[in-house]
């Protein structure tokens, strides 16, 4: 704010990507009981404003550190008073989260304080948060770790005859046990649903020979973590067994030679590499070049920017988590996903979720 000479930053996030706000205060909305965004507001030298859902603040007032917290359904009341102190001359406003912020929250903003020009700077808090501390690194390990646990014993539990409802059952309440938060929702998709790469999980039965594309997302501390498996059950064609454990391999290969100063495009283009040989090329690219193709960052969001995709070229940095994932289509029998968190390092790669790394290629094929 200072050296760019902003007289206030306005941080929104909403209900689902609450990781703005929630890395200023350190405090995450509970959904469902109410709409609650999450608004920030710093001006100069003053103290900061948080504005909630009515609800949160209750709790937000005792658990953040920041003391002026009110709720956020009277914006016509607070945000004049708060913008008072620079409403009378003309300022420079950096809005972070303008993507999502409501015209009306905007509008009432711009009325507070008409002589201000407005200008996006989702930039300045992505900066920060893209490179995370020591402390960071060691929740968002933890949530590997019971994700990782999740994953291992959803191999042996989820069963043909189980519906898509019970797996994600099956997930969450493994995660509970390990007290960790659910940082999304679980996305469970199987046979013909696996064409798809999100789905709400269904009534429907798993049946023999499914792909069971399993992508959990557990939370600690705030921290999320995004590691996914497919589980191939009983009774399956020999070439699904053959593209999964394919899938398996490549992904050993092509994380650990990771390095800090890859390009996200060099990621999308060894795994090719790995594919082609196989045949499989043809089942990847259409899926792995747009938006996210090969993964994401990972932090107080389960999804963050910057995106690992074959358009990408920014340059991976030490201290950036990614997930690392890939997604094959239209194979026989459906398809699936392999996701994998990583913690960039000085002179390569740490991965957050072992499981994929350590076990056997097959080890998500039941027989």
């Amino acid at each position: 704010m200072k050296t760019e000479g902003y007289d206030a930053l306005v941080i929104y996030s909403d209900e689902y990507r609450t990781g703005h706000s929630s890395y200023i205060t350190n405090y995450k909305p509970l959904n469902v009981i109410e709409e609650s965004p999450q608004l920030v507001i710093l001006i100069g030298e003053l103290e900061p404003v948080v504005l909630l859902g009515r609800l949160n603040a209750y709790a937000a007032r005792d658990l953040c550190w920041i003391k002026d917290i009110r709720g956020i359904h009277r914006p016509f009341t607070d945000l004049p008073e708060i913008f008072a102190p620079i409403a009378g001359r003309e300022s420079k406003i950096g809005l972070i989260g303008k993507n999502i912020l409501p015209f009306e929250i905007y509008e009432q903003i711009s009325q507070a304080v008409p002589l201000a020009l407005f200008a996006s700077r989702d930039d300045i808090m992505l900066d920060l948060r893209k490179i995370k501390t020591e402390t960071e690194i060691a929740l968002m390990e933890r949530a590997a770790e019971i994700n990782d646990e999740v994953l291992r014993q959803a191999v042996r539990l989820i069963e043909v005859g189980m519906t898509e409802i019970q797996v994600a059952g099956v997930a969450e309440n493994i995660a509970r046990k390990l007290n960790a938060d659910i940082g999304s929702a679980t996305v469970v998709m199987s046979g013909p649903n696996t064409r798809y790469p999100a789905w709400r999980a269904t009534d429907r039965k798993i049946e023999p020979g499914d792909f069971v594309m399993l992508d959990f997302n557990p939370a600690f501390g705030n921290y999320c973590n995004d590691g996914g498996i497919t589980i191939l059950m009983p009774g399956a064609d020999r070439e699904q067994e053959r593209a999964l454990v394919v899938g398996h391999k490549a992904l050993k290969k092509v994380i650990p030679a990771i390095r800090p100063g890859f390009t996200a495009r060099s990621i999308f283009d060894t795994l090719l590499a790995e594919l082609e040989p196989e045949g499989l090329a043809e089942h990847f690219t259409p899926y792995a070049e747009g938006l996210r193709g090969v993964g994401h960052a990972v932090g107080l969001d389960v999804v963050e920017p910057p995106n690992l995709s074959s358009d990408s070229d920014f340059e991976l940095e030490a201290g950036m988590t990614m997930a690392v994932k890939l997604d094959l289509h239209d194979l026989v029998g459906g398809g699936y996903r392999i996701e994998v968190v990583v913690a960039v390092t000085e002179d390569g790669v740490r991965p957050l979720n072992k499981l994929v790394l350590e076990e056997q290629d097959d080890f998500a094929v039941q027989r």
